[in-house]
């Protein structure tokens, strides 16, 4: 597996073509899948993350193959990533993702959910008066935590709630090129340290991501040995 850091070229900022290219989550998704386009018929084979660094997109993606750029516009830096994991391993975390609870209505279809307005409208449902209701903050750290840490069950880590930060809360909709449907992703910033109890399971956690929505920029999980470990 490769990590490839993907930044732009010194020039590239000048260029208000490639600027309108970045205007919404679909349309760096296309442009991240332009990276990868070796085959028309290839699915999605990697992970990638979004940053802002001095003002300016910086990519981080996670893949079998090296991210190749036929335009020039971008600086691509692959590293080989395969992390030496162990039981008991202390690793610092962030992960940018989309939290979701899947729920069945009266007719037996299944519904989508992000946890934060899953638990306001649970609220509602119970009659708390909106004056009673927790910080909205609060829900997202509470909320955030119980969907990271039932991850953890499934992919070979635990964290503990006061090691955890939940927020950056935000909710996006956006339509597909020529698409009538609305697509709707929220998204939660993780940031704290975990415990791998599973390398084996964690790794494919790594590789693959965790969560839905991984081909608009969710579910990469950066990690870091602590310092003196």
């Amino acid at each position: 597996m490769y990590m490839s850091r993907i930044r732009l070229q010194p020039d590239a900022s000048e260029n208000k073509d490639f600027w309108k290219s970045l205007g919404n989550t679909y349309q760096i998704h296309r442009l991240l899948w332009s990276l990868f386009a070796d085959d028309p018929e290839r699915s999605r084979d990697f992970l990638y993350r979004h940053e802002i660094s001095q003002n300016l997109p910086t990519f981080y993606c996670v893949a079998e193959r090296i991210p190749e750029d036929m335009d020039g516009v971008w600086q691509i830096e692959p590293k080989r990533y395969e992390p030496i994991l162990h039981v008991d391993q202390r690793l610092s975390f962030s992960l940018c993702a989309n939290p979701i609870r899947t729920k069945r209505d009266d007719e037996k279809k299944q519904h989508r959910h992000d946890v934060v307005m899953n638990a306001k409208n649970q609220l509602k449902q119970d009659g708390v008066p909106r004056e009673d209701w927790p910080l909205e903050a609060e829900i997202v750290q509470e909320q955030g935590f119980e969907w990271l840490a039932r991850k953890g069950e499934q992919y070979g880590f635990m964290v503990e709630g006061n090691e955890v930060r939940a927020d950056g809360y935000r909710q996006e909709r956006f339509y597909k090129a020529k698409g009538k449907h609305q697509v709707n992703i929220s998204t939660i910033d993780f940031t704290g340290l975990l415990t791998v109890t599973d390398p084996l399971r964690f790794r494919e956690a790594l590789y693959g991501g965790i969560g839905p929505a991984k081909g608009f920029g969710c579910g990469l999980m950066m990690v870091r040995r602590l310092l003196g470990t």
